[in-house]
């Protein structure tokens, strides 16, 4: 199989992002991979386990990082989402490279939906 441009790679880790912002963690690894099979067609088993396993970390960790975040400040601190002074958002692609500045964005606003309310 030919080596995947950088656009096809960014394409698979977005097919996996809005597959796992969708479904969250309704999908198992093994559904996961088939629906990306049929989303973004021309990757390997792996490369689509892969990519889905890099999307629950950036969720993860996004969730990880305003948990702490929310323990750091004390109650009622507000954090003004989009993260314009790139408090979480340079953390989060050194934690999980590959990914947009507005997947990181939108993996933030997740996780302040999920750890905080």
């Amino acid at each position: 199989m030919a080596q995947k441009t950088a656009t096809e790679k960014l394409e698979l880790l977005t097919g996996a992002f809005v597959l796992f912002k969708k479904e969250t963690d309704k999908l198992s690894k093994k559904e996961a991979v088939e629906k990306l099979k049929s989303r973004v067609p021309g990757f390997t088993d792996r490369q689509y386990a892969s990519a889905w396993n890099r999307a629950k970390a950036l969720f993860d960790h996004a969730c990880r990082l305003v948990f702490r975040w929310s323990n750091d400040n004390p109650s009622g601190s507000t954090f003004e989402l989009p993260d314009k002074d790139r408090i979480f958002l340079d953390e989060l692609n050194g934690l999980c490279k590959g990914f947009t500045d507005e997947q990181y964005q939108e993996a933030l606003e997740y996780g302040f939906q999920k750890s905080i309310f």
